[in-house]
């Protein structure tokens, strides 16, 4: 029996390029190039080699305890994976998970001796085509023949980036079959796996597809924007083992973003915002607490937004008094005393700040709706309550000039979030600010950018000064490490203390090594 007939597709979600690998490309390009300082400000360095956070954090406690504990932020259980399983089933197929590809190979050779219908890669955390590629290529190494889908941001990005010549032109680099281009693809993934069933010619009756019989010309389908209701894409968690959600999960309660920032396209792709009821999150928050789970983290863009909404959420936690902590993105700028109290009752341990700027002008600019002034409360806020917070900033955006770099370093010196981190802005051709262009004097694309006030080169320095001279906020940076290692190392036993230990020593190698 063809055992294609059994198992529909494989789930994979994210790869961590060989750091080593990657730093050595990267150094070809120069050490001074933007790309190189970029990696060095996301990066430590120990014993005079360069690493990532995690691999100094692994060795660390192998040098201390003999065993490497392979820690790794892409082990928690990938939402993505999730979310397209249950849509999978709920389908009436069936589908198999590996959650972190660079870990898990073993298990996906596994599941490609079973002869699956497709693989489907998600592109999550991808701003090139790197990784993707090298997942493509090792599928191809074990089953040659399996169709390979790939869809999520970044091929929604290439999607509406490039014109169809340079589309085709990077399908081919990756190597896959198929390509979604959907803000949301999960009944996309599903027509993709039902024609499947039968072959590949009923692929040109799903829309939303660029797909490829020759590796080499391509067929791109009508296009027809999904709108899956919220409450029909609640995670089935009785799909998983309960070891694959705990001790600490990813859930969220609303889809795309209530706020319309000119750095972002999300909510142009998203859709407007929707939210899931109170009944089904409680639903999901009773299954983590019944299967042991320490720490929850809300994606939601906007989790405190609609405010009467996120008081009604902190109330219901308090009401079942759930044994674990929670995470989540806040809007400090949109709260008030009630709210951070009930924050702290519910159990609260962290949030991510997306402030961009502690300069007026510039979050003017970026509409973002705040002000420095209602940051700074905020933040004093959370930190009366002892609640951690990680503040991301945007460094070199339309406007951006060495004053207002100023005003935001003596921003987070006074306000003293937890942690933080200063990256360098990175333009896409297609987010609400390249419309104003031609009034900031905007030029370029990605880290090759310059505008009237400030060019590449001189925000990419200015990352770096921040990173020397902020005092009492510490650096917590981006690549493979970030906002969730908080939930995810208290998950693994690490407590609070230890955490800004390690990460205070890690940025001490980082800033020495700029």
């Amino acid at each position: 029996m063809d055992k294609r007939r059994d198992l529909d597709c494989v789930l994979i979600g994210p790869h961590e390029l060989d750091f080593d690998e990657y730093e050595a490309s990267l150094r070809e390009m120069g050490t001074d190039s933007i790309a190189y300082r970029v990696l060095k400000a996301n990066s430590t360095v120990h014993r005079d080699r360069r690493m990532t956070y995690y691999d100094l954090l692994n060795r660390m406690l192998a040098e201390d305890t003999g065993t490497d504990p392979g820690l790794h932020v892409c082990k928690l259980p990938g939402l993505a994976v999730a979310h397209l399983k249950t849509a999978v089933h709920r389908a009436g197929m069936v589908a198999e998970e590996v959650n972190f590809f660079t870990w898990e190979k073993d298990r996906l050779v596994d599941l490609l001796a079973q002869r699956p219908r497709a693989v489907a890669i998600t592109s999550t955390f991808y701003v090139d085509n790197t990784a993707l590629a090298e997942i493509v290529a090792f599928v191809r190494k074990h089953d040659d023949e399996v169709p390979i889908v790939v869809g999520g941001p970044h091929i929604l990005n290439v999607h509406n980036a490039y014109d169809v010549e340079a589309r085709e032109f990077i399908y081919r680099s990756i190597g896959a079959d198929i390509y979604i281009n959907d803000s949301q693809g999960e009944h996309t993934l599903t027509q993709v796996l039902r024609a499947l069933r039968t072959g590949r010619s009923g692929l040109a009756l799903v829309p939303n597809l660029s797909y490829t019989t020759d590796g080499h010309s391509f067929t791109h389908t009508r296009r027809s924007i999904e709108e899956n209701p919220i409450a029909e894409a609640v995670v089935d968690w009785s799909l998983f083992d309960p070891g694959f959600y705990s001790p600490t999960v990813q859930m969220r309660t609303a889809r795309s973003c209530a706020y319309s920032c000119a750095f972002c396209q999300y909510p142009q792709l998203g859709g407007p915002l929707s939210l899931n009821s109170i009944e089904d999150v409680e639903a999901q928050l009773r299954t983590f607490a019944e299967a042991g789970v320490q720490n929850v983290v809300f994606i939601d863009d906007t989790f405190n937004v609609p405010f009467p909404r996120f008081k009604k959420l902190l109330r219901m936690m308090i009401k079942n008094r759930f044994p674990f902590n929670w995470f989540s993105f806040f809007r400090c700028a949109n709260s008030d005393d009630e709210a951070f109290d009930l924050m702290a009752e519910s159990g609260c341990a962290g949030v991510f700040l997306g402030l961009e700027s502690g300069d007026n002008r510039i979050l003017k600019n970026m509409n973002k709706s705040a002000s420095a002034e209602k940051y700074r409360r905020g933040i004093g806020q959370l930190n009366d309550r002892g609640i951690l917070s990680f503040a991301s900033l945007i460094v070199g955006f339309p406007g951006e000039t060495e004053e207002s770099v100023r005003t935001t370093m003596e921003f987070i010196t006074e306000t003293r979030p937890t942690f933080y981190r200063a990256e360098m802005y990175y333009h896409y051709p297609a987010v609400p600010i390249a419309k104003q262009a031609d009034a900031y004097g905007l030029r370029g694309t990605g880290y090759h950018w310059r505008h009237d006030t400030m060019t590449a080169e001189e925000a990419c320095a200015a990352v770096e000064t921040m990173y020397r001279t902020i005092d009492g906020s510490l650096i917590m940076p981006g690549y493979m490490f970030d906002f969730w290692s908080i939930p995810y190392l208290m998950g693994q036993g690490m407590g609070p203390e230890h955490l800004t230990a390690f990460v205070r020593r890690a940025g001490e190698g980082l800033v020495t090594s700029l």
